[in-house]
């Protein structure tokens, strides 16, 4: 059994922002608003690779969020993190709203067919980030047969239930035909 504790991208690193070092946070959500510097957190680069950081200060700014991370006080130095995810311990992070989730909780799903309500013979394998929506990546469960990619939007993906784990696809037939 693992003590890793489960972490969850909740953010990814801009450009930075002014004179005094700050970066620009982009984030699907609120999530970085109910946090308070100073704090530690983790980075993973576009690799894979992960470090920590301290972050000196966090403030709103219109469509993002203007960090500050300890030891960097110019644009020049702070802009290596641009393209970094920034990533939480779950457990530190407010539950999701209803009809709320965290990506990352998708993965592993089953797919099934909200007009069926039968099994697609798929699984959620990855969420992908794109500037306009997450898109769903579906790998069969048999091992054989093509990945499908769906937007994460409401016209193509109903309810997700993480007890069950399953996840309901509208017209699953126009991903399969393309």
């Amino acid at each position: 059994m693992s003590t890793k504790p489960s972490l969850v991208k909740v953010g990814v690193f801009g450009s930075s922002h002014g004179i005094k070092g700050f970066i620009k946070v982009f984030t699907e959500g609120e999530t970085l608003s109910s946090l308070k510097a100073p704090t530690t957190c983790t980075i993973q680069d576009p690799l894979g690779n992960t470090t920590t950081i301290e972050i000196e200060s966090i403030k709103s700014n219109g469509n993002h969020f203007l960090v500050k991370i300890k030891g960097y006080e110019t644009p020049e130095t702070v802009v290596k993190y641009r393209g970094f995810s920034i990533l939480w311990k779950k457990e530190n992070l407010p539950k999701p709203q209803d009809g709320e989730v965290y990506t990352e909780d998708l993965i592993g799903l089953e797919t099934i067919s909200k007009e069926t309500r039968s099994s697609l013979g798929y699984k959620i394998t990855d969420v992908i980030d794109n500037p306009a929506h997450p898109i769903l990546e579906c790998k069969p469960t048999s091992g054989a047969g093509e990945t499908i990619l769906v937007p994460f939007l409401n016209r193509f993906v109903g309810d997700w239930n993480l007890e069950a784990k399953t996840i309901e696809m509208i017209q699953w037939e126009q991903w399969i035909a393309l």
